[in-house]
């Protein structure tokens, strides 16, 4: 191309540059004095020298700048910020301090690329206080908000929207919204509400408190999200009822009852008392009792237990009241009582039920005890025991009534030791 191409060329980007400048220089007016002077001298600056600017055979940089891009000649090289700064003054930009700036060029072309972003402050006004911070444009209230680590939940209201983008000089101003549960005079109410206190929100709700009610949190408390308050309503009442009174046990040891077996001699009984008390009622329900006074009208009978002691020995225990306790110490309980003379017996065979003959089916006479009657057999001071049997057999000696029993044993050695003796027969 030749120069006055290049020329032309030159005129036509300086009239595009001159229009930028004026675009600037609008808006740097808006932006502050300083600014607006600044803009004005380099534009003048840049206005004189625009001939000699033309004519030069020099390299391009193109600027971004927010959402707008300029294009101009660089009138240095890009080493350091400052030389940056020299070339968008040189362009009638003006940066701020804060201002984001990057800047890349091209080894092969020498064209430069340059990267403008301007600061904004915002001042954030949330719990009390203001923060003011530094976002950039293209950012949102809610970088603004990140920034000063004020969060904002759902039910607080917000004086711009999260997703607006900033502006210098803006104030977001956040209202605090509380979703609050409040329990009182048998109602539950769900409630949204800003900053304040506990007192102040039971005033709201016309929740006068009375002189002794009970409010879960402290009434100088500030409200927060998710806070349960509980009024409690307290009431005093004075009640007089007749009381039982509980009776004592005292319990000694036994060594003629077998182990792990008590025996009560004496049952106890629950005495009697008017008592008047002064009871503390929170919504209704007793929480608290005072006894006033009380007036004994009878007194309680101690209860007598004994504790048996003797570890099993094979012996039965017969207690004078005719309680049994077999030689396990496990109680025998029986319907009937038999006294009177036994024998004994063996050889084998089949009784008369059919069963064969074994230790344990005894012969009766079964117009007295019926064939399958479940027995309990032992001597009456309980030291000689047969044990539990059933009634199978028929004796000769029961039928003509000499003998209440036969008690069958395996060997003619264990009847000689039995032999015809008094045995109870216990009828279970």
């Amino acid at each position: 191309m030749n120069r006055r191409g290049k020329k032309g060329e030159a005129m036509k980007n300086m009239k595009t540059n001159d229009n930028a400048l004026m675009r600037m220089l609008h808006r740097a007016w808006k932006r502050s004095p300083v600014k607006k002077l600044t803009a004005l001298a380099v534009m003048i600056i840049i206005t004189v020298s625009s001939v000699t600017t033309v004519m030069a055979d020099s390299r391009r940089v193109t600027v971004h700048y927010n959402d707008e891009v300029y294009s101009g000649s660089l009138t240095s090289s890009l080493e350091t910020m400052q030389n940056v700064r020299s070339q968008l003054a040189a362009m009638g930009l003006v940066a701020d301090t804060e201002d984001r700036i990057s800047f890349s060029v091209n080894n092969e072309t020498g064209e430069a690329m340059i990267y403008l972003t301007s600061a904004h402050e915002v001042t954030v006004m949330a719990d009390g206080k203001a923060q003011t911070t530094t976002v950039y444009e293209g950012e949102t209230v809610a970088d603004a908000l990140e920034a000063c680590g004020v969060e904002v939940t759902a039910n607080d209201i917000v004086s711009a929207k999260t997703s607006s983008a900033v502006s210098s000089d803006m104030v977001v101003s956040i209202e605090r919204q509380h979703a609050v549960t409040l329990k009182a005079d048998g109602e539950t109410k769900n409630l949204v509400v800003g900053d304040g206190t506990v007192q102040e929100l039971l005033l709201s709700q016309d929740i006068i408190l009375g002189e002794n009610d009970i409010v879960s949190q402290p009434l100088t408390a500030e409200l927060t999200d998710g806070m349960e308050i509980t009024v409690g309503r307290v009431t005093y009442e004075e009640v007089t009822a007749d009381e039982e009174i509980a009776f004592t046990e005292t319990v000694t040891k036994d060594s003629s009852l077998p182990r792990g077996v008590t025996k009560v001699d004496v049952q106890g009984q629950n005495g009697l008392q008017t008592v008047t008390r002064r009871n503390k009622l929170v919504d209704g329900v007793v929480v608290e009792s005072t006894v006033l006074s009380s007036e004994v009208i009878s007194e309680p009978v101690t209860q007598v237990t004994r504790e048996g002691t003797k570890d099993p020995n094979g012996w039965a225990t017969i207690e004078s009241d005719g309680t049994v306790y077999d030689e396990n110490g496990n109680e025998v309980v029986y319907k009937k009582l038999l006294s009177g003379r036994c024998s004994a017996y063996t050889g084998g065979g089949t009784t008369a039920t059919g069963a064969p003959a074994a230790f344990g089916r005894v012969a009766v006479n079964p117009n007295v005890i019926p064939y399958g009657t479940k027995l309990y057999i032992c001597s009456p001071d309980g030291k000689v025991v047969y044990g539990y049997a059933i009634a199978s057999d028929t004796g000769g000696a029961c039928m003509r009534n000499t003998i209440i029993a036969d008690l069958y044993y395996d060997t003619l050695s264990e009847c000689y030791q039995i032999g015809v003796r008094t045995m109870n027969v216990y009828i279970l």
